[in-house]
């Protein structure tokens, strides 16, 4: 049975159904004297509380026993997929004229937990960028489409990286895009009519999410077996329910709106229904993520042992003076380089440049990868001709 009635709100500009400005007016009880609205605004709100607690707990812990920081600030990156989500589902329950500005941004967290989810998992492969090269230069990798080919591993890992790398940039433009055309009463969140934008933007971005996710998938099937001692399925697993959650419930409730079963009623509101209601859902359903996301991604590895070394020594602090130095012994870290309170990994999580030095040193990286993978293409083509010319002279002088 649907949740009957026509919404008394004036339609929006250009023959939007959907309202230029959104109030949260009217609504009839709907738990005891608490409408819906409030209702929502209470269950979220507690649900928003735990999440931070746990997932903002996880990332303190990190920056506090931060001994690998190459790897630990993309967990942290990771794990800021859940808050994100959490705070702006929240802001849109309480003001909800702020749903449509805020939605295309949790794409762009999405992207960024992305790209950081494979650069931990090439982390995992090789530490230092030389053993990346090195490691992928000696791999050769089934073609998605052709199994029967190969392709050499450099490549599979250029067209990896860039196919994850266009969903926080496409995504991003997406976003803005989003706020422009709202703020131009073009976009129109309840319409899929092709003279808004809300259609084309959600097919861009939907075909952005399909060829990120689908070239991590295929990352982790051709390269699992290197890499089986970081449990890579329980992080994916984690980082994929958190994805895959929200996309079935969004395409969930775009049915339930388009056919007419969810509309609005004495007791929920058409912002209660277009809005409202899913966001509660992503609220509610982050709780139970984030504590799968505690268990795959906890600090457990990252700790240091007064009698053990860590297992993985890796170049990514830079030895700024002779006491750092102290941190180094026999190929070892010997104290956690986050600083006081982990103050040092929030500032470089928090600070953007060390994000974009990041992808410009993967770039570099790659791209370093590829002049030596030519150069020894080159050689082993000038070899082949050596060989195809001495094996001709031979064959003269047996002529002769």
């Amino acid at each position: 049975m649907p949740l009957l009635g026509p919404r008394s709100t004036a339609a929006g500009s250009f023959g939007c159904p959907l309202p230029d400005h959104l109030e949260q007016i009217g609504g009839g009880p709907f738990v005891g004297n608490l409408t819906f609205y409030h209702f929502n605004m209470i269950v979220s709100g507690s649900c928003t509380a735990v999440v931070l607690i746990a997932i903002l707990g996880l990332m303190g812990r990190h920056a506090m026993h931060m001994s690998n920081p190459d790897e630990q600030l993309k967990i942290m990156r990771i794990c800021n997929l859940i808050p994100s989500y959490q705070i702006l589902s929240f802001i849109s329950i309480c003001f909800p004229n702020s749903y449509v500005y805020l939605q295309g941004f949790t794409e762009v967290f999405q992207g960024v937990a992305l790209y950081a989810f494979l650069m931990l998992l090439c982390d995992y492969l090789a530490p230092s960028d030389g053993d990346k090269v090195e490691f992928f230069s000696s791999l050769e990798v089934k073609r998605q489409w052709q199994p029967k080919k190969k392709r050499n591993g450099i490549a599979f890992l250029t067209l990896t990286w860039y196919s994850v790398l266009q969903y926080p940039v496409i995504t991003w433009i997406a976003a803005v895009s989003q706020v422009v055309t709202q703020s131009l009463h073009v976009y129109c969140l309840d319409s899929t009519a092709a003279h808004f934008a809300h259609i084309w933007l959600q097919v861009i971005t939907s075909l952005s999410t399909s060829v990120a996710v689908n070239a991590i998938l295929q990352f982790y099937v051709n390269l699992k077996e290197y890499m089986t001692e970081h449990r890579p399925l329980l992080k994916l697993t984690a980082f994929k329910l958190i994805v895959g959650v929200v996309l079935v419930e969004k395409i969930l409730f775009l049915i339930l709106t388009g056919t007419k079963v969810l509309t609005p009623s004495a007791s929920m509101t058409y912002i209660d229904v277009m809005m409202g209601l899913p966001t509660m859902v992503i609220c509610v359903q982050m709780v139970p993520l984030s504590f799968l996301v505690l268990y795959a991604y906890r600090t457990t590895p990252y700790e240091i042992s007064d009698s053990e070394p860590i297992l993985r020594a890796q170049g990514y602090h830079a030895v700024e003076s002779a006491g750092d130095e102290d941190a180094f012994m026999g190929g070892s870290q010997k104290r956690y380089q986050g600083g006081p309170w982990g103050l040092r990994a929030w500032a470089g999580y928090l600070n953007p440049l060390q994000l974009f030095r990041e992808v410009m040193s993967a770039h570099a990286m790659i791209h370093k990868a590829r002049n030596i993978r030519r150069a020894h293409s080159r050689e082993q083509a000038q070899e082949d001709a050596n060989a195809r010319y001495k094996r001709m002279c031979n064959n003269d002088e047996q002529d002769a």
